[in-house]
């Protein structure tokens, strides 16, 4: 078994294991171990526990197919963790009785490793994972890498919306580039973020990658053509991501309309999807091309200061910030309704929760600690928590921690303070119903982190002028054709800054 590994083999990143039955279902999906009999060379480039190759035997055998050593020869296996693939080759022994060849077992890191071989087709299920989500140290590690490959403009962009990320789009763009023969094809499970998710996974949209991992090489074009979307069958049990096996092909532009299978009633119903505007932006899923009579914009007069904003985020301290009920011993004018679904299911402008936002309404930025001492109260309570909000972990919150502002959130500016807000449903949704908040006992309304997106208004008139043009029907057309209804991505505000043409 040949081995060059990062500092970080045993750390299991992002594995969600493919079963084998479904690791079959893609061999045959796509007609891949006809391939491998007529003489193409397969790599899994993360293999994990190596299913898919042991799918390729257990296939064999059952069409009464022998296992010689040249076909092994064409089957190789990659993956960073060295316990994986020694439980692997014990397994084909077990069930085969043959050795698997150590010569086609390489434990990689295959994004930071270099790879010699190039294969046929790829095939595989790279690791789920938001970057935002990697160890501190793997993150240092493959920022270059995030850069190199074009998924992120900017380091800067690391640290900010593209942290959303997932490590699989690095993976693919990697090994699409350095690891496919010329034309070659590669199929993998994914999740559907990469094509459907906003800003962050623009930089995978533009169908190119590096050719063999040269800084200063040439680019390979690659293409989507054809994507199955599991609705009902749980391909991975206990997995709440949305999921999709899709099929890429090396050396050939992309071309839209794609292909787009998704269950319905049992069966595979056929769609096509196109980018909403721009060849990176997000898909929009539609039965035929009729569909798209649908304008993607909707030109909505909007200053800069009114772009779509997401709710106030605790950074993991709702226990400490957020009430049920109104605490009597904290000043009010730090004490902010705080919307819930009963705004929308009961009608009720009335709050049913508190958040503590220890701000300056003028100017939208963290009290200093002279400001919080001049109420004990606020000064005692906030020091009761002091040590954990002090543990709180992420990149844009370090920045306030370290300039001492330990009580800061996320999600809070001057915008937060804006006498209205148009504000609407934004997670896991189907329907748009935006509707207007003002404020109660002289405190703004704020959106509770993801669950909610809003647009501040400055004047009940403005208000009412931009919910009005929100009750336009062709967005919650747009906002489904954009594969969102029901998941944690609906109605977020990338997607409603894409779908709103700014008129300044």
């Amino acid at each position: 078994m040949k081995t060059k590994t990062s500092h970080l083999v045993d750390a299991e990143i992002g594995q969600v294991f493919t079963p084998l039955k479904w690791a079959e279902w893609l061999l045959n999906k796509w007609d891949i171990f006809d391939a491998w009999l007529d003489g193409a060379h397969i790599c899994d480039p993360t293999a994990g526990q190596g299913v898919f190759a042991l799918a390729m035997l257990h296939i064999a055998r059952q069409k009464g197919i022998p296992i010689t050593r040249e076909r092994l020869s064409r089957l190789t296996l990659i993956e960073i963790v060295p316990s994986h693939l020694e439980r692997f080759r014990k397994d084909v022994n077990r069930e085969f009785g043959v050795d698997f060849p150590v010569s086609q077992v390489f434990c990689q890191d295959v994004i930071t490793d270099a790879h010699a071989g190039k294969y046929d087709v790829l095939v595989g299920n790279p690791p789920w994972a938001n970057f935002s989500d990697l160890p501190a140290a793997y993150k240092e590690h493959l920022k270059p890498f995030f850069l190199q490959e074009g998924l992120v403009p900017d380091k800067q962009k690391i640290l900010l919306g593209s942290s959303r990320v997932d490590i699989a789009a690095l993976v693919l763009k990697v090994v699409l580039g350095r690891l496919l023969k010329k034309n070659g094809t590669g199929y993998f499970y994914l999740p559907t973020s990469l094509f459907f998710g906003d800003g962050a996974h623009s930089g995978f949209r533009d169908y190119r990658v590096r050719d063999s991992g040269n800084e200063t090489g040439t680019y390979r074009d690659f293409a989507v053509d054809t994507v199955y979307e599991f609705t009902s069958t749980k391909v991975f049990e206990g997995v709440g991501t949305s999921y999709c096996c899709a099929r890429f092909r090396a050396d050939t532009r992309q071309n839209f309309p794609v292909s787009y299978f998704r269950e319905s009633k049992g069966k595979w119903a056929e769609h096509k999807v196109l980018p909403l505007k721009n060849p990176t932006d997000p898909w929009r899923v539609v039965w035929d091309l009729n569909e798209l009579q649908t304008d993607a914009t909707l030109e909505v007069s909007l200053s800069p200061e009114q772009a779509p904003r997401q709710g106030v985020n605790t950074c993991g301290a709702n226990s400490v910030f957020i009430f049920d009920r109104k605490p009597l011993h904290l000043p009010n004018e730090f004490l902010y309704p705080l919307a819930t679904k009963e705004l929308w299911r009961q009608q009720t402008g009335l709050p049913h929760r508190w958040i503590l936002l220890p701000y300056c309404q003028q100017t939208g930025k963290p009290l200093t600690w002279g400001q919080i001492e001049q109420y004990p109260a606020l000064r005692d309570y906030l020091q009761n928590v002091q040590e954990v909000l002090q543990a709180r972990k992420g990149t844009l919150l370090r920045t306030a921690l370290k300039k001492g502002h330990w009580w800061a959130l996320l999600g809070v500016g001057r915008y937060s303070f804006a006498p209205f807000k148009v504000i609407w449903e934004a997670y896991g949704k189907d329907q748009f119903n935006p509707i207007i908040l003002s404020s109660v006992e002289s405190q703004m309304w704020q959106g509770n982190q993801a669950m909610h997106a809003f647009i501040p208004c400055w004047t009940e008139r403005d208000a009412q002028r931009i919910k009005t043009a929100l009750e336009n029907p062709k967005i919650p057309a747009l906002l489904r054709q954009l594969n969102g209804a029901g998941k944690c991505n609906w109605a977020q505000p990338g997607k409603i800054k894409k779908i709103l043409g700014f008129v300044s």
